[in-house]
Formats: structure tokens, sequence, C-alpha cells
């Protein structure tokens, strides 16, 4: 009886995870917006990242967008009354990432931290980074440097991140942030390559690497390997990009595995979870 015990027990850890369930362009149920939600904004910066998260009353953006969409941004944060962050997340300091971060300071709002795996001052030839420091320390904002598997916490959802600190390029360099909340679970792949994927496929492996959603990396332009694919199994895909045949092997991924696919430069898209399901919803041609 005690060896059958035991067996039950082990066998009890042994089994996975359970996993969320995503509904894209689905009513959530009636109760949905009565429910703690964490609910990720992916704007419609045409090709580049900006992403706000919200949590139990606390928010992020990781990263900004291109330049060129800052007044839209501050718009539509302004529309939301969002003013304040816990953290600005910066993934590396290349333009269509880090500068709609510069532009939201410039405009007044404020932080809690300015987050980023990179040192403030390693890039000094980098002008992104050299002037969004220059702003920062205007607004009196502090820069905090994350060690590569370092977590952060908004509301109940932990952020797990994760960089390659030898990649040759910014690019493989990028801050990758996988997050969990409840039973569910997301992988932000900021612009890492297949260096980069080979490299925490060896480090970290399938456990870390599962996700529910997935961000493609590099905005759809470096493919998934297959090896990374397969370990992070997704049920659907982000692409921060606009639906062109630059991101066509991207896509025929998705489409190989049966998974559902969408563009945030074809309009913003915005997903929710409770800690069991997703919902996920785009506004075509909206910011």
């Amino acid at each position: 009886m005690k060896r059958l015990l035991c067996l039950v027990l082990l066998l009890c850890c042994l089994a996975p995870a359970a996993l969320a369930e995503v509904h894209v362009e689905e009513a959530p149920p009636e109760d949905w917006s009565e429910r703690d939600l964490l609910r990720l904004t992916v704007f419609r910066t045409g090709e580049g990242d900006c992403m706000l998260l919200e949590a139990g009353g606390e928010r992020m953006m990781v990263d900004g967008g291109p330049y060129k969409y800052r007044e839209k941004l501050r718009d539509a944060l302004n529309a939301r009354g969002i003013r304040h962050f816990k953290y600005l997340f910066s993934t590396h300091p290349h333009d269509d990432h880090i500068n709609g971060l510069k532009a939201l300071m410039a405009y007044g709002f404020t932080a809690d931290e300015f987050v980023s795996v990179f040192p403030k001052n390693q890039h000094d030839t980098e002008e992104n980074q050299l002037k969004t420091v220059a702003v920062m320390d205007k607004a009196g904002i502090p820069y905090r440097q994350l060690a590569s598997e370092e977590t952060l916490t908004l509301g109940d959802a932990a952020l797990a991140v994760y960089n390659w600190p030898q990649g040759r390029t910014l690019n493989a360099q990028s801050a990758m942030v996988r997050l969990t909340f409840g039973d569910c679970s997301l992988l932000l792949c900021a612009d890492i390559i297949g260096d980069t994927q080979q490299h925490f496929l060896k480090t970290l492996g399938p456990s870390i690497l599962k996700a529910d959603v997935v961000k493609a990396p590099h905005h759809g332009l470096t493919p998934m390997m297959k090896a990374f694919l397969d370990a992070v199994d997704p049920a659907y895909i982000i692409v921060t990009n606009y639906h062109n045949d630059l991101i066509q092997k991207t896509e025929d991924q998705a489409r190989y595995r049966g998974l559902p696919i969408q563009f945030s430069g074809s309009g913003t898209i915005t997903l929710e979870c409770d800690g069991t399901d997703w919902y996920v919803h785009q506004t075509i041609g909206e910011f």
C-alpha cells in the first residue's frame, strides 16, 4: 500500500500542468469583466513592438514602438486613463522598440522604474539609448538593469526575463519574457534570432519555453526554428508587423500547424485571460 501511494504521488508530480485555452474572436462569458484579469494590448505600430500589460491594477509597457506613432500611443493611453506605469520595459535599444518609451517620458508619463537587460551606459554609441537615458534622467525615473532569469511581478502575474549577453547583435541579445498568470502563459520573443533560440533551447528547455501564446521573434521576419517552435508549442501566434510577403515563412509555420495567427500591423490586438482561458480580439484598422 505504501509503495502504491508513492507511485500515485510520483505520477501526480509528473502529470503535465493545466493548459489554458485560447479563444480567438469569440465572446467571453457574461461575468468575464467581473473576474481578475490580465490584459495584453498589442498596439498597431506597423513593424514595431509596442505592448501594454495590465494586471491587478498595475501597468507596464513592453517596448513603445517607433517614434512616428508616439502621438497615437499617447492618446490611446490617455483615453484609458493611464499616466503612470510600474515598469517601462525596454527589450533592446532599437528605434522600433525604444523610441516610443522615450516619447512617453517626454510627454510626462511616469514610472516606478525603467528596466532593461542592458547596462544603462553600455551602448554609448547607440543614439536611441543615449537619448532615452537623457530623457529618463530628466524625468527622474530610476534605471534598473535586470539579470537574465530575473523575475518581475505585475499584480498576480510573474514575468521571467531571459537574454543572451554573448549574442553578436542587439537583436540576438534582446530580452525574451515569459509571463505566467494562473494556468495562462505568454512568451514575448522580442527580436531574438536563430542563434538565440538555439541558446535558449539548450539552457532553458521546453518546460520553460512552453506557452499558450507567443509573440513571434523579430516581427515575423526571423522565423522560429522548428525545434524552438516545437518547444513553445503555442495555441496562437502574434506577429508585430503588417501582413506582407516578408513574413510568409512565419505565416506558413502557423498554417502548417493549424494555428491562428494575427498581425498587429492590421489593427490593435487585445488579449485577456482569467488564469484559465484567453480571449483574443482585434480591431482592424484601429490603433
